[in-house]
């Protein structure tokens, strides 16, 4: 999953912090809002495009603000101050520490009555944060979990499957600062544009060792790995989700292709299938192009007949290498799962295309011929 929405909480900011640290969260893009207390608002340089999230004790303090502002939300652990605060027009957030049940039916209980909701948790366990997401589910509330640190934060975006909306990041380690910044960039790149390429060749190869991607998650029946011998793209092999008269599905795996492939990871980087190992993520992506990431649970690699691929699109031509066998699929151009071993020139085939040039897995810009 990804983070929706970062904040910085800056309310424990030295000085001697705010020149490293308030520059690096108003440059980045990361960072959508910071937090700040009704003290800071005046002596903080703060970016004009991030949201002011302000903490109040009361309304002459909320006052001080105008509540046109569209960047501008009122927050406070004081329930009574935000319902006085909406009737004037402001757009407010309550803040709730959780610290035990009676809190966290709290939260639940009255956290509709506002349009954000930060939640800041006393334990590390996210069971609580899982119920407040359950029963908040049905209303328009933007749940944000305080979190002090990117892993926290990685974390709380799976809970539920769908996580909390955001995260208020609260530490003053540039380190942590920076890692949000970069797993928040690396987050945006949740889809790719697939094509519907035309079949050149077929042609049935040797034997030779083939390897098996097995994840720790249930692939859907719309979702594939791109596999290609090039880094100029590749084909989309489907999961194990389809029925087979012989076997019992295996919803967890891609039978991906021959060991020098690519095989696509996130933020459309490239691992050779060989370097993998157990706990690396890799990409699947369902015929929208939309990309989500899963973790590697284990590589198997056996010597198996091997079927070459070709397929063009717009010139571009690009292959994979797969098992040469019928109950290897891969998405056809209406979007249906094909049996490899029935492609023939001519035939639409489910591809993904890119410009050529990875080092290290990584796109560069260089010149390049793979054939």
């Amino acid at each position: 999953m990804n983070i929706k929405k970062a904040l910085f909480d800056a309310r424990n900011i030295t000085e001697e912090q705010i020149e490293s640290t308030l520059l690096t969260v108003n440059q980045s893009i990361s960072f959508r809002g910071i937090l700040l207390t009704y003290d800071q608002v005046e002596h903080l340089p703060i970016s004009p495009r991030l949201e002011k999230h302000i903490v109040v004790d009361n309304m002459d303090q909320c006052r001080m603000f105008g509540s046109e502002e569209a960047l501008t939300t009122i927050v406070s652990t004081n329930l009574r101050v935000l319902q006085l605060a909406r009737e004037e027009g402001y757009k407010t957030c309550w803040y709730i520490r959780v610290i035990d049940q009676e809190t966290m039916l709290e939260a639940v209980e009255y956290g509709m009555e506002n349009p954000i909701l930060i939640v800041d948790f006393k334990d590390e366990t996210n069971i609580p944060l899982e119920l407040v997401i359950a029963k908040l589910q049905n209303y328009e509330i933007e749940i944000i979990k305080r979190v002090v640190s990117t892993e926290d934060g990685r974390v709380s975006s799976d809970v539920m499957e769908v996580g909390a909306d955001g995260i208020l990041l609260t530490t003053t380690n540039m380190e942590e600062i920076l890692d949000m910044n970069k797993f928040m960039q690396q987050s945006r790149n949740t889809q790719l544009d697939i094509v519907s390429a035309t079949v050149t060749k077929v042609e049935h190869l040797d034997a030779g060792e083939r390897a098996c991607i097995d994840t720790t998650s249930l692939l859907t029946k719309e979702e594939a790995m791109i596999i290609g011998s090039t880094s100029s793209g590749g084909l989309m092999v489907c999961s194990e989700t389809h029925y087979l008269p012989y076997m019992n599905t295996r919803p967890f795996r891609v039978n991906a292709g021959a060991v020098h492939s690519y095989v696509w990871c996130p933020n459309d980087t490239t691992e050779y299938i060989t370097d993998l190992r157990v706990g690396n993520q890799v990409t699947v992506v369902d015929l929208n192009g939309n990309c989500r990431s899963v973790n590697v649970g284990r590589m198997k690699i056996e010597v198996r007949p091997l079927l070459l691929i070709e397929c063009e699109y717009e010139g571009m031509k690009i292959n994979a290498i797969v098992q040469d066998d019928w109950h290897i699929r891969i998405f056809d151009g209406d979007g249906n799962p094909k049996s490899a071993t029935t492609f023939k020139p001519g035939h639409k085939i489910m591809a993904y295309m890119c410009e050529p040039g990875r080092h290290m897995g990584v796109k560069i810009l260089e010149t390049i011929t793979e054939q």
